[in-house]
């Protein structure tokens, strides 16, 4: 079912579910999952600390800045250890929103489906590379034009391992980057455009094993989406279209 009830605990941080050993949040864009040493600038983990002082706050897994959505935070150690065991086990689902500007002659529809690549992080890009780097997967479940935008589109992508800017580069190699981009889009077309949302999110819950879906039916950030993705949204998400 879609997450309800949220809380806004922190101007920067929506809370859509919390216990004593784990919560989720959800993340806006241009604000760093995790604290790297020596930065002072706010990230997902520091304002968690801060607002739970005497919490651990880990994470199994993470967002790239410019990327928002769905992010799960260990608050102890017992259920730092059962979130990585079961992101290593596979019982994470997460669907991402990607808006894209399809290269010419490429038609994204023609996309929908698994892709496989190896990718490679160097200097703080990924590559895609024929050997030495980690095996990667996704799947486009669906394409459609954003409502509005011709020459935008939509990629609903499910994804299959964890890679760093895996979507990114990936959607890159395929001729579908992602609209302003700062790393990946080679038209270097306005970073405004920059749209990736971890949308739909669902994992098992520590001690019952029941599992717990999360998504936002509506977000003005989303911008208007067209009807058949909202459908496919709204399916994956538990939610009414």
């Amino acid at each position: 079912m879609a997450g309800g009830g949220c809380a806004n605990r922190d101007a920067r941080l929506v809370v859509m579910h919390e216990s004593p050993h784990d919560l989720v949040v959800w993340k806006p864009a241009g604000l760093a999952t995790e604290t790297r040493p020596g930065s002072a600038l706010p990230s997902v983990q520091s304002l968690i600390a801060a607002r739970l002082p005497n919490a651990y706050p880990k994470l199994p897994h993470r967002l790239d800045r410019v990327t928002c959505g769905f992010v799960l935070v260990a608050l102890t150690p017992t259920a730092i250890t059962f979130h990585n065991a079961e992101v290593q086990a596979g019982t994470w689902t997460k669907y991402y929103l990607a808006r894209i500007a399809a290269e010419p002659g490429v038609d994204p529809t023609a996309q929908v489906g698994e892709h496989r690549a190896f990718v490679a992080e160097s200097n703080g890009r990924a590559r895609l590379v024929r050997a030495g780097g980690k095996p990667a997967r996704l799947a486009i479940l669906g394409a459609a034009r954003v409502p509005g935008r011709p020459d935008r589109w939509h990629l609903l992508i499910k994804l299959g391992t964890g890679r760093f800017h895996q979507i990114r580069v990936m959607c890159e190699a395929l001729g579908l980057p992602l609209a302003g981009d700062p790393l990946y889009d080679p038209q270097q077309r306005d970073p405004a455009e920059f749209y990736l949302e971890h949308v739909v999110f669902s994992h098992p819950r520590l001690g019952s094993r029941t599992v717990a879906t999360y998504f936002v039916p509506e977000l003005v950030q989303r911008g208007p989406v067209a009807p058949s993705l909202v459908a496919q949204l709204a399916a994956l998400g538990g939610a009414t279209p």
